[in-house]
């Protein structure tokens, strides 16, 4: 095969491949530009549930936040503090599984222990929007859906990088003028600077997103699960704050995210989760310490900073797609990147239109 058909192919295979996913791919890529904001305008929206006031001199109490959380939420709902504040005015917001499968967020003042109130974990805005973007809102079937458009959107990032190959070092040194005479050449334009200068970012997404959803591969997954019963969540015998102190204590750096506690009697192990404070690529939930919910003790603390390249390599590509990684400035450009599969579908398919005309104003003429 000649050169010249290769690339009429892998041109052909962009093509289509552009035109069959570019509406869903602008539905996931849409969703995951709010999401990088999830944070600050959650915080503005609902300061009431997020927001508490520190007293002066007071002390937080995990212990405080559980009780009160176990009064409102009584076996045999299962209760982990899901996000424990980083800052002194947050809240605490602990995840409840209720007996009928009904999940909720609810969220308690760290100093008075004091309800807050409530909210579903998949209706409220965010969490819809987490659906669309990891699922299309489509339960198994369309996190598999979204796993091919990741295998989709590497294979048009590479075959894009083929065919427009004798634009790339042009495009990275500024040559290139884009004309704006007509919407024709504004696409075509467009097309290929925003291709060459998104081509890393859009590999990244692609890869770490088909990554994090490659179980929908796996037919184990679309099995059956076993009908759980309810039973009583067993008690922790030490303190949550004795917990944290002694996870802190186990790796250097630690920084307590979230607590995961036992769920039946058979479970002996209160997991911390946590983020490393020199290494905020990691993740927020990088670093895990386990440790025995009968007497407190250190069970396992492996630091991830030891861990192989790979695992490593993982964290920080995870944490890229989720963009929270950084202040404003480095959002400000995960949008940008966040919006240039859109960009590209819209200036492809006018580009497809126009060359689908071509041959018919040719037959006219003739």
């Amino acid at each position: 095969m000649s050169r010249a058909t290769l690339t009429r192919r892998l041109f052909a295979l962009h093509s289509w491949l552009g035109l069959l996913t570019g509406g869903l791919l602008l539905v996931v890529s849409l969703s995951g530009v709010v999401l990088l904001f999830e944070p600050e305008l959650d915080h503005a929206l609902n300061p009431r549930l997020l927001q508490v006031t520190a007293p002066p001199g007071a002390r937080s109490s995990l212990d405080r936040v559980l009780a009160e959380a176990r009064r409102h939420f009584p076996h045999p709902a299962y209760l982990r503090l899901r996000r424990i504040p980083t800052v002194p005015t947050d809240a605490v917001e602990v995840s409840v599984d209720q007996p009928d499968h009904t999940w909720t967020l609810a969220y308690f003042d760290p100093y008075t222990g004091q309800y807050l109130g409530q909210r579903y974990a998949r209706e409220h805005l965010f969490g819809w929007l987490l659906g669309v973007h990891y699922s299309l809102l489509a339960g198994k079937g369309g996190e598999l859906t979204v796993a091919l458009l990741g295998m989709a959107l590497l294979l048009s990032v590479l075959t894009g990088a083929v065919v427009y190959r004798k634009h790339l070092l042009p495009v990275l040194l500024l040559r290139p003028k884009l004309s704006w005479k007509n919407w024709r050449a504004a696409s075509s334009g467009l097309h290929r600077v925003v291709g060459v200068w998104a081509l890393l970012f859009n590999l990244l997404m692609g890869a770490s997103g088909l990554w994090m959803l490659r179980y929908t591969f796996l037919p184990a997954t679309y099995a059956a699960a076993p009908e759980k019963p309810s039973v009583a969540q067993p008690l922790v015998a030490v303190s949550l704050d004795t917990l944290a102190r002694r996870a802190a204590r186990a790796v250097p750096g630690f920084k307590l995210q979230g607590l995961a506690l036992p769920r039946t009697a058979a479970d002996t192990v209160v997991k911390a989760l946590g983020r490393l404070a020199d290494r905020p690529l990691y993740g927020n939930f990088s670093q895990t310490v386990e440790l025995s919910a009968r007497t407190g003790q250190v069970l396992k603390a492996a630091d991830v900073r030891q861990a192989g390249v790979g695992e490593q390599a993982e964290l920080v590509a995870l944490t890229l797609h989720f963009g929270q990684f950084g202040g404003v400035l480095s959002k400000l450009l995960w949008t940008v990147g966040g919006l240039s599969p859109a960009l590209l579908s819209l200036t492809g398919f006018v580009l497809w239109q126009r060359r689908r005309r071509t041959p018919q104003r040719r037959l006219t003429r003739a």
